[in-house]
């Protein structure tokens, strides 16, 4: 057992009364017990389309060592039954960080992992270009926590200039069917911001407003390679810009009853909240983030660094919460809890709040 007691504290002390109860038993399971309330298997490392600025495209490329896979139903047995102990104690539990609808199986695992935890949530998030009305209605039979869905701009030419392969109607439709659907499960829209959509931003609350999703999640671009430096929008002193942007999608936003959550667009080490989770790789092994389980370069304000593999361990040869409670992991878990970027880390932007893990809520 390794208690931060100032950080649980301030956790605590930063919790509203409603949501106390629920926030002070997963403290404990947390932050005292050492369970991990994510779990991440990546299950699919592909994807169906075949944007430019992901880093899945440079698979094979400039991540020599990474391959695209889907792993096979009997490896997904036995990897659920080695980390059990983990799977028992957690409230998520996400199938790939890539389109895990991809996998043709993806409803039998779930039914496996509910099997082991009757109370478990899958958050899913997708480029709808696989979803129909079948897996739509499957879906809502599931305990889906949320159902995240990639729309990059309010028009055609933006979001299909930006994400290859994807069609702007399609994402359109899948929403509007979703939004429709009896389910529990909050429907919300990922905005990557960049050079050439931010100015939908404003109007962008209003659009998807109409279609009844009250959730916007604002992000960055990541830059991976040079050729993508000139397209982002955060930089070493800001950008007044985009800040005036940010700030009246904000008051549109607190205006229709919404939620928005927005990035940074200055850095400052804050450290990155994917720590806290277990990411398992195809393989078995277990490192800190998709990125940091391959070769990932990273470009960060004209410097790119190749990365090199972290992994902590493998969970077929090894106890998962051995892993994840281990010496090395609890200082690299540690070291983002404090703000302290680790080495693998520097120059990766969701190190530094420009990203998702330390974006600002505003709205409802």
């Amino acid at each position: 057992m390794n208690i931060d007691l100032p950080l649980l504290v301030n956790k605590i002390s930063n919790t509203s009364v409603r949501e106390l109860p629920q926030k002070v038993g997963r403290g404990v399971r947390h932050w005292v017990m050492e369970y991990p309330v994510h779990i991440i298997v990546q299950t699919v490392t592909a994807c169906n389309l075949a944007c430019e600025h992901c880093f899945i495209t440079n698979y094979g490329k400039e991540i020599p060592d990474a391959k695209t896979n889907i792993m096979n139903w009997d490896l997904f047995v036995k990897l659920l039954d080695r980390i059990k102990p983990a799977v028992e104690h957690a409230e998520y539990f996400q199938f790939s960080t890539f389109e895990e609808l991809l996998h043709k199986r993806l409803f039998d695992m779930m039914d496996l992992v509910l099997k082991i935890n009757p109370k478990i949530e899958f958050p899913i998030h997708s480029n709808t270009m696989l979803l129909d009305d079948e897996k739509l209605a499957k879906l809502a039979t599931y305990p889906i926590s949320e159902l995240t869905i990639s729309l990059d701009g309010m028009n055609k030419d933006t979001v299909e200039r930006f994400k290859t392969g994807a069609q702007f109607e399609k994402i359109i439709e899948t929403l509007q069917k979703a939004v429709a659907l009896p389910w529990k499960a909050r429907v919300g829209v990922v905005f990557v911001a960049h050079r050439n959509n931010i100015a939908e931003l404003p109007d962008y609350v209003d659009f998807v407003h109409n279609m009844g999703i009250n959730t916007i999640y604002v992000n960055n671009l990541l830059s991976f390679t040079p050729q993508f430096h000139n397209m982002y929008l955060y930089s070493k002193t800001g950008n007044p810009e985009a800040e005036q942007i940010f700030k009246e999608a904000i008051a549109r936003v607190e205006r229709l009853g919404m939620t928005i959550y927005i990035p940074r667009l200055t850095p400052e080490p804050m450290g990155c909240s994917i720590v806290e989770a277990v990411y398992i790789d195809c393989h078995g092994n277990v490192s800190p983030c998709d990125f940091l389980a391959e070769s990932t370069p990273f470009e960060l304000f004209g410097e790119t660094k190749q990365g090199t593999p972290v992994r902590f361990g493998n969970v077929m040869e090894e106890n998962i919460l051995d892993i994840y409670r281990s010496a090395v992991v609890r200082e690299f878990r540690n070291k983002h809890r404090h703000a302290e970027v680790p080495e693998p880390c520097t120059h990766c932007i969701d190190a530094y709040g420009l990203m998702c893990s330390k974006r600002t809520k505003y709205g409802a």
